[in-house]
């Protein structure tokens, strides 16, 4: 398995990832005749009546432009959050008292330190206004406050109470605004916009978001970590290959790594964040951890299989010299042969020169051995200050060689045409991708390296017939 990093980094930047949503083919006619299904606020009305959560008029439609009063919302939220509204203690509102309409869920919101009313009053007719709902969802669905990103809503006034909520329901993708300016946080909540608040926020509980701000960069990426990418344990959504933030969503019960890595404008420098994500089921949902860790403590070593490798024989004995000439201990490594195969895992990072041997053949190969989104592997090379291709290796007699353009500052390497052969040489430490065009007309691109070990021009190459799989 090849693992340089040239192809890491490519595949990394390249990766987007995202989430399949199946939404159940239901008829909103068939509930009420006033809501359209292919809505997202259509959905949420259809999931929540479906559930018993919410209910129509008597003459069976939903009026979604309609306002909602705080009683009714507090029948929701108990609703959603499958609360105890008949064992309740009397939270002794002077407005709100036993055996009145929803006196149960707006108790038990009490209970809950969801609510707490307004000097001693609930005020249950009133509607119930965009800033109020926000702490409602927020305090309801146990929201994590997320009070240090920036909102382009102008009429939120920094400081205000309802601020931080508004703030954390902006960062969870629960509401946009009214408008992209303005949240109208005096403004009435419809019956429709309270079923789509509550049914994002449902979806958001057990999710954990990583923000851009939380480390000083503008803007962030996700990817897996680890040998086996724990694809079916969490994912996230991920719009476009750079953004504010990120939301991990569970999907399974179980442990996987996650890279976060950020780009800051002003520095043009990236980092990486590194990540042990838990998901665990907690009274019957799934509830995502993300554990920060130093990416060496939880490093995973990729064994190189070196049949796969450019040596002439299966090796039975390896040694190992450092840089510098040191033997380096077997405790640092393991080398692993039969008759049939052989493998080789270094666990410490650096560059070495390797001798194999099989008793009667001997090679010496150089490799670099790095870190990688919570993987240590090895990229071997050969040893050499000149490669030569001929006929045999590239399928036909060469006729041109083209340099392709990497947008680098300088050539790596020359090649030329001598003898019906290609002939590399380095002139620099660094990448080339080299366009070799038969006689026959046929062509075929090589990616070559070149770069020194102990003072040795080493390399790597592969072919491909395809320009866009370099």
């Amino acid at each position: 398995m090849k693992t340089h990093r040239f192809y890491q980094i490519a595949m990394a930047s390249a990766l987007a990832t995202s989430a399949i949503v199946i939404t159940p083919s239901v008829n909103a006619a068939t509930i009420f005749p006033d809501i359209n299904a292919s809505t997202e606020e259509g959905q949420a009305i259809i999931n929540l009546a479906q559930r018993g959560i919410i209910s129509g008029y008597p003459d069976d439609t939903f009026k979604p432009a309609n306002p909602i009063t705080r009683t009714q919302a507090a029948k929701i939220l108990a609703g959603m959050l499958k609360l105890d509204t008949v064992h309740v203690k009397n939270p002794h509102f002077k407005d709100i008292k036993p055996g009145d309409e929803n006196y149960g869920a707006i108790a038990a919101l009490a209970n809950a330190g969801i609510i707490s009313g307004s000097n001693g009053y609930f005020h249950p007719a009133n509607n119930i206004t965009r800033g109020q709902m926000s702490k409602m969802i927020v305090k309801g669905f146990d929201l994590t406050i997320t009070d240090d990103i920036d909102i382009p809503f102008s009429d939120v006034k920094a400081g205000s109470e309802y601020e931080p909520f508004i703030k954390t329901l902006f960062a969870n993708s629960i509401t946009k605004g009214t408008t992209p300016t303005t949240f109208s946080p005096q403004s009435h909540v419809k019956r429709s916009q309270l079923a789509s608040f509550v049914v994002r926020a449902e979806n958001v509980q057990g999710n954990a978001t990583v923000f851009a701000s939380q480390y000083s960069q503008d803007y962030i990426f996700a990817s897996y970590g680890g040998i086996e990418p724990a694809e079916d344990i969490f994912t996230w959504d991920e719009e476009e290959d750079m953004t504010e933030s990120i939301t991990i969503k569970p999907l399974k019960e179980g442990t996987g790594k996650l890279v976060i890595t950020g780009f800051n404008e002003k520095t043009e420098e990236f980092i990486d964040i590194f990540y042990i994500v838990h998901v665990n089921n907690v009274n019957g949902k799934l509830q995502t951890t993300l554990q920060e860790v130093e990416e060496e403590d939880y490093v995973e070593s990729l064994p190189l299989n070196l049949m796969e490798s450019d040596l002439n024989f299966i090796p039975t004995e390896v040694s190992i010299q450092t840089t510098d000439g040191q033997t380096l201990s077997p405790a640092a490594y393991e080398f692993k042969t039969n008759n049939q195969s052989a493998s080789i895992s270094i666990f410490k990072n650096g560059q070495y020169l390797l001798t194999f041997s099989n008793g009667t053949q001997q090679q010496v190969m150089a490799v670099e051995v790095t870190t990688y989104d919570f993987v240590r592997s090895i990229d071997l090379y050969q040893i050499a200050d000149e490669l030569v291709f001929s006929s045999d290796q590239l399928s036909f007699e060469p006729k041109n060689v083209a340099l392709e353009k990497l947008d680098l500052e300088s050539a790596a390497v020359k090649a030329t045409i001598e003898d019906n052969q290609v002939k590399v040489t380095p002139l620099a430490e660094g990448t080339a991708i080299l366009h070799i065009t038969g006689k026959n007309g046929e062509t075929v691109y090589l990616y070559i390296e070149f770069t020194k070990i102990a003072d040795k021009w080493v390399t790597y190459y592969e072919f491909n017939h395809d320009e866009e799989e370099i």
